[in-house]
């Protein structure tokens, strides 16, 4: 594969003979590398051919370009322009490619309330920023994950049931059970969605994508789910990581929404659903996996990492509903 990737070097390099190819310990789904070419980092990826068209790398660009130029407070990666002008390369085989620039940091720590307020503030202020965004003149929108039999091509209605019916590897009959609970009970109540707010969102909000620098988070990464969806759900998906990450502190899960408050705030009715969001977040995931099973990766350590996480979380938010939502209403209200 690093052939593919000298290849698309030659789209945006006229001379590249002596540039450093590296790793990076992260970017699962594509093909990613470290390029340092005439004492400059980039980002140099190439697209995961199920995951990514050329739509939803256009709407990717282009939300990104339109971030790069809100002055946040953290950096995005932002695409550099081929020899042609272009944003991204397709290769001779189909293959879709990019360069994006390098920003430098580590990824941040989620175990002490300044870094939950860190995160909340970064959460808060994009989330913000791409409300703004005028998504009437986007041609191309993503795919919500409510939509979760469309989230991956290798992943529909009956591929999902296939996989369920007779799974690749050992998965539990209490989690089958749960699975199929949680569609239905998401099933059942399609109109919830239709009566919430909508807006761009990220999807992937989580401190594996972002980057730091001096305890303050400098780098936001990762916008492969970007796409239109019902606004709560970024809060919803966030939330859920502070209390994955955090083995459910309330004083975490307390300093990440009084910062995300200064940037964004909820209606009673998106306070009400969150627990219905977060189950449509999980099998959204689940889903995904089983797309990348089919399309040749070994899925089972995250497959089954995610339904656990799944029967944490909403028990957790059972047992604890109306001290979580009173907790988020006198910040959010």
């Amino acid at each position: 594969m690093e052939d593919k990737i000298r290849e698309l070097l030659s789209y945006y390099f006229k001379d590249y003979s002596h540039c450093k190819v590296e790793p990076v310990p992260f970017g699962l789904t594509n093909l990613t590398q470290l390029i340092e070419v005439n004492d400059v980092k980039y980002i140099a990826r190439i697209y995961n051919r199920y995951t990514k068209n050329k739509e939803s790398l256009e709407l990717e660009a282009r939300v990104t370009s339109y971030l790069n130029h809100a002055n946040l407070s953290f950096q995005v990666p932002a695409f550099l322009s081929t020899n042609k002008g272009d944003e991204y390369v397709q290769l001779p085989d189909g293959t879709l490619g990019a360069m994006v620039s390098f920003i430098e940091g580590s990824v941040p720590p989620l175990s002490e309330e300044r870094h939950a307020a860190e995160f909340g503030r970064v959460v808060g202020e994009i989330s913000a920023v791409l409300s703004t965004v005028a998504t009437e003149k986007l041609a191309y929108k993503g795919q919500p994950f409510s939509r979760f039999y469309s989230l991956h091509p290798l992943a529909d209605w009956d591929r999902i049931q296939s996989f369920f019916e007779q799974p690749p590897f050992p998965i539990d009959d209490a989690d089958l059970a749960f699975y199929t609970e949680m569609v239905v009970s998401v099933q059942s109540s399609p109109s919830i969605l239709n009566e919430l707010p909508s807006q761009l969102v990220h999807h992937d909000l989580l401190i594996f994508n972002l980057l730091a620098k001096d305890h303050s988070i400098c780098g936001v990464l990762d916008f492969d789910f970007i796409a239109m969806d019902v606004r709560c759900m970024e809060l919803a998906i966030c939330l859920n990581h502070v209390l994955q990450e955090s083995d459910g502190s309330w004083r975490l899960l307390e300093a990440f929404v009084k910062s995300y408050s200064i940037f964004c705030r909820s209606s009673s009715q998106e306070i009400a659903q969150l627990r219905y969001m977060t189950r449509i977040y999980h099998i959204a995931v689940l889903h995904i996996y089983i797309g990348q099973h089919y399309a040749g990766s070994n899925v089972e350590p995250n497959f089954t990492y995610m339904m656990r996480q799944f029967r944490d979380r909403d028990r957790w938010l059972g047992e604890n509903d109306q001290s979580f939502k009173t907790l988020l209403e006198t910040y959010l209200l």
